[in-house]
This record gives structure tokens, sequence and C-alpha cells, in this order.
């Protein structure tokens, strides 16, 4: 999932199709992904990271405390609501890697499974907890605020070399054997 928040509407919905997953391309974009399964009932959603050069200042109100007043957010909360509201579904299963992990943590309600990869946490911001699973790679400094949180689930690296880009990316959990 949280690899083909970054790959082309067409490859989601190619990749998503053979699990059963429509993408909602009224509701996608290249920020957040929308798929249902309409005979299991199920909606996921998946929020994208850092992709664009507009991303980074999303990131710098992150760090200072303002993620919850940015465009992305916003843009993300509603995006959400709509999808529940289309589908009639109150619990969501929510993807999300880097910023959007950030932003997945706070739009994520009480009824919602969140899986968060590396997010960026802030001086006093906490991760959420209960049927939130938030992970980080060891070694990763994005989350690395977060690493001592009570709910927090550090992945060993499966590099041999430290390599910052690397242990950040997604591919560090493919043989994680996480799944949704």
């Amino acid at each position: 999932m949280l690899k083909l928040g970054y790959a082309t509407e067409k490859k989601q919905g190619k990749v998503m199709n053979k699990y059963g997953y429509k993408i909602d391309n009224d509701l996608s974009n290249d920020n957040q992904q929308v798929y249902y399964n309409p005979d299991k009932k199920k909606l996921l959603y998946n929020v994208t990271g850092t992709h664009k050069v507009q991303d980074y200042i999303t990131d710098a109100r992150l760090a200072l405390g303002g993620l919850k007043n940015t465009q992305r957010y916003k843009e993300a909360e509603k995006t959400l609501q709509k999808a529940k509201d289309k589908y009639k579904e109150n619990k969501v299963v929510i993807t999300s890697h880097s910023l959007g992990a950030s932003i997945g943590n706070y739009i994520k309600k009480p009824d919602d499974e969140l899986y968060a990869l590396n997010a960026g946490v802030t001086l006093g911001q906490t991760t959420k907890g209960g049927n939130a699973k938030n992970y980080r790679d060891e070694g990763d400094v994005i989350s690395g605020l977060g690493a001592n949180q009570k709910n927090m689930i550090t992945l060993p690296s499966p590099y041999k070399e430290y390599d910052p880009y690397k242990v950040h990316s997604y591919d560090a959990i493919k043989n994680q054997m996480i799944f949704i």
C-alpha cells in the first residue's frame, strides 16, 4: 500500500484490483488514495508522504506544530470523510508513510485502524495507540522523537550500512510481514 501511494493511478488500480479493491478516481489523487472492496465492504485509505516541493513547506509546518493548518492536512481529512460518507463505512483502514503517517495519526478516528510508517514526530506530539500500529525503522531520524513512545514499534534495519534515505524509505519494511 505504501509503495502504491507513490505510483501512477493506473498502476494503483491495476494492483489493487487483484485483491478485489477498486480505486476511487473521484476521491484519489497523488496525495491520498481511496480503495473500496464491495464484496468485503472494506475501505482503505492511503496518505502518501513527502513527494512534491510544496510538501517541504508542510513538513516545516509539522516541525513547528502547525500541521493541522496546512492545505495538505485539510485535504486528507476532508477526503477521508467524503470516502466514509460515500461508502457508508465508519471504520477505515488508513495506511501512511512519513508526512502521510503524521497526517494519518491526526485524522484517524477511534473506529479506524492505522498502519503508519516513519511518521514525523515533533516535541510533545504523541502517536495514536489502540488500533493504531505506528512503525519506525531503526535509525530513522524523521521518526526518532517517537522512538520511545509506548505505542511505537521499532523495526530492525535491513541494511548493513547506515543510509538515512534508505532507512526512511518504505522499502525498509518489505520483509517484515505486515499485513492489513
